[in-house]
């Protein structure tokens, strides 16, 4: 018996049940019931009860796949707090070896300006020690010309 013949069953037996006064209330049968049920139970397709394990099925599909996603947005916050750490080191580390080249570009400023200073003092010694011996050399001619 299919379900819809049931339910016309089911109709029936209301529309036939005696009926209490003023109350709208119907008498029926205990065991009745239980066996109409029963037999209600008997006729569900199994088409119904597939798309109710279906249904649960998607429930937990949905649910696996909501805790999927929840692991995957944590593992990429994760992965973008960690590229954000090794740009900051990696920025990090470029202001440093900037900073580095910048001193070793003063230093070395420094250092020529140094061996300038050094060189400009001994170069102005030898111009005095040569002006003096070429003076002495002068003199040295002067003396040694003839006297007229």
């Amino acid at each position: 018996m299919d379900i819809f013949d049931l339910l016309d069953q089911f109709e029936q037996m209301l529309e036939q049940a005696p009926r209490i006064p003023l109350t709208g209330k119907l008498v029926m049968a205990e065991d009745e019931l239980i066996e109409f049920v029963e037999h209600l139970r008997q006729g569900l397709p199994e088409d119904i009860q597939q798309a109710r394990w279906l249904t649960k099925e998607r429930q937990r599909y949905l649910q696996e796949a909501e805790e999927e996603a929840k692991k995957i947005t944590e593992q990429s916050k994760t992965y973008a707090t960690k590229l954000v750490d090794e740009h900051e080191i990696s920025k990090q580390a470029q202001q440093k070896a900037q900073e580095i080249l910048a001193q070793a570009q003063k230093t070395a400023r420094e250092i020529r300006a140094g061996a300038n200073e050094y060189a400009e003092g001994v170069l102005g010694r030898l111009e005095e020690y040569m002006t003096a011996a070429l003076s002495s050399i002068h003199q040295g001619r002067e003396v040694l010309k003839p006297k007229e």
